[in-house]
């Protein structure tokens, strides 16, 4: 059985060998020896509150969906899927395994990882429109630009996709398909209600704001004072590279996103490696939470999610 999460560690492990070949390794040390213990903490906790913010949007499409679920079981599945996405070397996925949990009650296991599809798609076109929006009104000096309207092209079609994908998957799969049904249930989970999609586009919006903003505390544990504007214009496409499907937890693309987006102009190469290691270090260490939620809750632990090719 071929396991794709080797293969995106492995890339993952190629990408950053080839910025630590390019990058002075003394600053790359000089760098992390200046971060404070206590801005580890600082960016940990701004991080989980974060990800707060991101159950309580995924609990309210769940609901939405016809999924009867409090936000404390929504809670504990977001983190134990968090820990699978960081920790899991299986097939399984973080992702699965969230939605698999929140209906768990119902038995609406292909409805909740239809959540799961319509929370990611969801939240990355309102990352995109903010990255597109602010790039518009920033004029930023950059030699090269082309990359911005790759991504900027990709986050259009994310828009679309959220708006009109559910609808031409269910006029391109044939009706006695079986993906047909899968297809019905990730449509059903993207909320049709005005109130319900205004709400859930507003927590969204003030999800990744207080991503970009937790870049800004990155920098002064850096010794860096960006400029929130700037944070604005090029955070959201580095957090979509490192969104795809090709690495682990977007390690390597992260980074080499900040390279292209923030250096030289803003900050230093190896200060762009020091970003995306407190990063990482604060994803773990929030994921390392949902292991502790795993552990000390029955209810997860008798739950048997089967591997499948």
């Amino acid at each position: 059985m071929i396991n794709f999460k080797f293969y995106k560690i492995a890339f993952s492990l190629i990408i950053l060998a080839s910025l630590f070949w390019l990058v002075d390794f003394n600053s790359f040390k000089l760098a992390i020896a200046s971060i404070s213990w206590q801005y580890i903490v600082i960016i940990t906790l701004c991080y989980m509150c974060g990800q707060m913010l991101s159950t309580l949007k995924w609990w309210l499409i769940a609901r939405a969906s016809g999924i009867q679920t409090s936000f404390l079981h929504t809670s504990r599945a977001y983190f134990i899927g968090m820990f699978v996405n960081c920790f899991g070397l299986g097939m399984i996925g973080g992702d699965l395994v969230r939605g698999v949990l929140i209906a768990s009650k119902d038995g609406k296991k292909t409805q909740g990882v239809a959540t799961v599809v319509a929370d990611r798609a969801q939240g990355l076109a309102v990352l995109a429109l903010i990255g597109i929006i602010s790039w518009l009104f920033v004029n930023r000096p950059t030699s090269d630009s082309s990359l911005f309207w790759y991504v900027a092209s990709v986050g259009v079609l994310i828009v679309f996709g959220w708006l009109l994908g559910p609808a031409i998957l269910l006029k391109i799969i044939p009706s006695n398909s079986r993906l047909y049904y899968q297809a019905l249930q990730v449509s059903n989970a993207f909320p049709k209600d005005k109130s319900t999609l205004f709400l859930i586009t507003i927590i969204s919006a003030a999800f990744h704001l207080w991503q970009i903003y937790m870049h800004w505390i990155i920098g002064l544990s850096l010794g860096l004072n960006l400029d929130l504007i700037i944070l604005l214009s090029t955070i959201p496409f580095v957090n979509i590279l490192s969104s795809l499907p090709i690495s682990w937890n977007g390690l390597g693309v992260r980074e080499a996103g900040y390279i292209f987006f923030l250096s030289p102009v803003y900050i230093s190469e190896s200060q762009a490696l020091a970003m995306g290691t407190l990063w990482i270090v604060a994803t773990t260490f929030a994921s390392i939470v949902g292991g502790i939620i795993s552990l000390i809750t029955p209810e997860y632990r008798k739950l048997e999610i089967k591997e499948t090719a």
